[in-house]
């Protein structure tokens, strides 16, 4: 697939964040873009995403390594002691256990009724659930993959509980869901508002099991969130890359600089990426010239997404980018583009780290496969997937703040004052140092 066709991008617009607050940043003297949608949260992973249609199977395909699927099922339909009523959930079954097979937590199937709930998701920014980003990942003690919550979002149920980010997720409503796949941990948490889900977590530092009831809710996020702070600093609060976001970006940069910004404070922390194109977009809004972003497919050299000199600031403007754990997929595309053309600072704690690309591919029954299938490298060509510490991986922050992760104790609203006070410290000496030096 050529980099140009993958601009048609549908994503799944996760819902993140690391946190504990009770409530959004409404109300406190922030503007909010695009707050009209009512989200229902969901339990996603990060992710940066496109969109493709299925292509028919040439003729001269090779079926023969399909005989024993179709024998196994027509064994199960014949002999089984309990009669197959629906066809559809042996075959998706199976297309699942295939997908299952790659190791891989970022591909998976979804049927017809889970796409439509999913471009949903992707166009107005819909979900239901608890208000968590989970991740899969193996346990480097006992080589056993987990179920870990990523991030909460501030405004969700989850964060009115003892649920914190760095749980593993052990079972479900009583159901052990150790070794299981991630889209079916998702399944069995998500439900309808109003309900409630028990989760059974292991915490590093308690001796025993926790658990966790946590009544599903839904919830308001916006897109954007835009405010000019003291010393005309323009501030704004990027929570997510839906189809939404470029328009509210535009809104919120024509503004601040209409009131004479003098400064940028960008903000991605909680942002769990979504559509490759969005991303793209918004960095071009940026940067003036050059690649964006390269993109990798399997045996192919990288392809560059390039800029069209339509940046909306002056290229002499002072700029900080603030990053932390949750920022992931497209938030790292956007971090590491700004880093490498030396654009804006980044400043915070290093990102999530995942570079792959999943393309969404519809079926000829209106299922869907969501796919890895590339990976992208910032302008540099660095892949942030790969480790550069031990532990670490992701976006490095140019200036790294070290001040604790929130708790029991601190909230992540606090938490996340802390990292944008001192984030504006580092752009008020880019600021002066910029007077001096003009």
């Amino acid at each position: 697939m050529r980099a140009d066709r993958r601009l048609k991008g549908v994503s799944l617009g996760l819902a993140v964040c690391a946190s504990f607050i009770l409530g959004a940043l409404a109300g406190r003297g922030m503007t909010v873009v695009g707050s009209s949608n009512t989200m229902k949260l969901a339990e996603l992973v990060p992710h940066t995403v496109q969109f493709q249609k299925a292509l028919d199977v040439a003729s001269p395909t090779d079926l023969r390594p399909l005989a024993t699927f179709w024998e196994v099922r027509e064994k199960i339909k014949r002999n089984f002691v309990y009669p197959i009523t629906d066809d559809r959930k042996l075959t998706y079954g199976a297309i699942r256990g295939m997908l299952e097979s790659l190791d891989d937590p970022y591909s998976r199937f979804m049927t017809p009724e889970e796409y439509k709930d999913f471009q949903s998701e992707s166009e107005r920014g819909q979900f239901s659930g608890i208000g968590a980003v989970l991740d899969r990942h193996k346990d480097p003690d006992t080589d056993k993959w987990q179920i870990v919550v990523s991030s909460i979002l501030p405004e969700g149920p989850a964060s009115k509980t003892a649920l914190r980010p760095g749980d593993v997720i052990v079972g479900v409503d009583d159901k052990s869901v150790e070794e299981m796949p991630l889209h079916r941990v998702v399944e069995m948490i998500r439900g309808k508002a109003g309900t409630t889900v028990k989760l059974t977590v292991v915490r590093k530092g308690q001796a025993d099991p926790l658990e966790i009831v946590i009544e599903r809710g839904d919830v308001e996020v916006p897109a954007v969130e835009y405010e000019m702070l003291p010393g005309k600093i323009g501030y704004i609060w990027l929570r997510n890359f839906n189809r939404q976001a470029p328009a509210k970006m535009r809104e919120a940069l024509t503004i601040l600089k209409q009131q004479g910004m003098k400064g940028l404070l960008l903000d991605l922390s909680l942002d769990p990426g979504g559509i490759l194109d969005v991303a793209v977009e918004i960095a071009d809004m940026f940067i003036d010239s050059g690649p964006l972003v390269w993109i990798q497919e399997r045996g192919a050299e990288p392809e560059p997404l390039v800029a069209h000199k339509d940046s909306l600031l002056p290229a002499d403007l002072p700029m900080v980018c603030l990053i932390d754990h949750s920022s992931a997929s497209a938030s790292e595309i956007l971090a590491g583009c700004l880093q490498d053309t030396g654009r804006a600072v980044v400043v915070g704690q290093h990102s999530f780290g995942k570079s792959k690309v999943q393309t969404v591919i519809e079926l000829n029954d209106q299922s869907a496969l969501v796919l890895t299938t590339a990976v992208y490298l910032t302008p540099k060509k660095r892949d942030i997937g790969e480790e550069w510490a031990q532990g670490k991986r992701g976006v490095k922050p140019d200036v790294e703040l070290t001040e604790a992760e929130p708790d029991a104790h601190v909230t992540y609203q606090q938490w996340h004052d802390q990292q944008k006070a001192k984030a504006v410290e580092v752009l008020r000496k880019q600021m002066a140092g910029s007077a001096a030096a003009g």
